[in-house]
């Protein structure tokens, strides 16, 4: 019977006590660097948390006060101090100031647009165009008060002399909220072109009006201004009289 040969087991080296110890002192130290690491980004967390709410809490307080300031404007420019007896032009003059002390402190939509709208009621036109360009720059997103802001814009440019510019800006009116309000921009078109001494195309614009708002609010309008075809027929004669004269 052949003899079984037996294997030698090998025996395995034991751990030394000292790589144990080695070991556990790096994890340790690799646990301590996570743990000032995440310690750090929490502060960092926090602080910018503590940075952002206290702005937020200025930037809030800010606004109520310039909306404070605004509100008192308004009494002024509306007219709604009845107790003090002073003129249109002295009550205009009390609103600017306060209008400019409520934008200096926070600049709120409504306020800026008073604030031009004052400087236009008091014919200081070129500073109006400055504080209604400054609007469309800030607010634009804004389309509701945008569209009044460029009815009044154009009509200071008109007050200057500056008619392209005005027509310039009625173009951009007649593009707010998607068409919303070009029938407002032909209409203040029109009348400016009639003003201007430019008949024909004001009644072109008029005409346009008709054709593509026929229940505008300006319909009524622009039927005034148009003539019927039997005036047309009158208009035509007494062009040829004029001619053979």
């Amino acid at each position: 019977m052949p003899k079984i040969i037996k294997k030698k087991a090998v025996q395995k080296k034991p751990v030394q006590e000292e790589e144990i110890s080695g070991f556990a002192l790096e994890v340790l130290n690799a646990l301590k660097k996570k743990q000032k690491m995440l310690i750090t980004v929490g502060i960092v967390v926090a602080a910018m948390l503590a940075l952002y709410l206290t702005f937020f809490m200025y930037s809030s307080s800010l606004k109520d006060e310039a909306a404070v300031i605004e509100k008192n404007a308004n009494n002024y420019y509306y007219g709604e101090v009845t107790k003090l007896s002073i003129s249109d032009e002295e009550r205009l003059q009390k609103a600017l100031e306060l209008y400019k002390e409520s934008v200096d402190i926070k600049v709120i939509p409504t306020a800026l647009f008073n604030l031009g709208n004052t400087y236009y009621r008091l014919g200081d036109y070129a500073n109006a165009i400055k504080e209604y360009d400054l609007f469309v720059d800030e607010f634009s997103g804004n389309e509701e008060l945008t569209a009044l802001v460029y009815q009044k814009l154009a009509a200071s440019y008109v007050r200057v002399g500056q008619n392209d510019k005005a027509f310039g800006v009625l173009g951009k009116l007649a593009k707010v909220k998607d068409g919303l309000f070009k029938d407002t921009a032909l209409v203040l078109e029109a009348r400016y072109l009639e003003n201007a001494g430019e008949a024909e195309k004001s009644l072109a614009k008029y005409r346009e009006l008709m054709a593509e708002f026929p229940d505008s609010v300006w319909s009524a309008e622009a039927v005034s201004k148009l003539p019927t075809p039997k005036a047309a027929d009158e208009k035509k004669v007494e062009e040829k009289a004029a001619e053979v004269q």
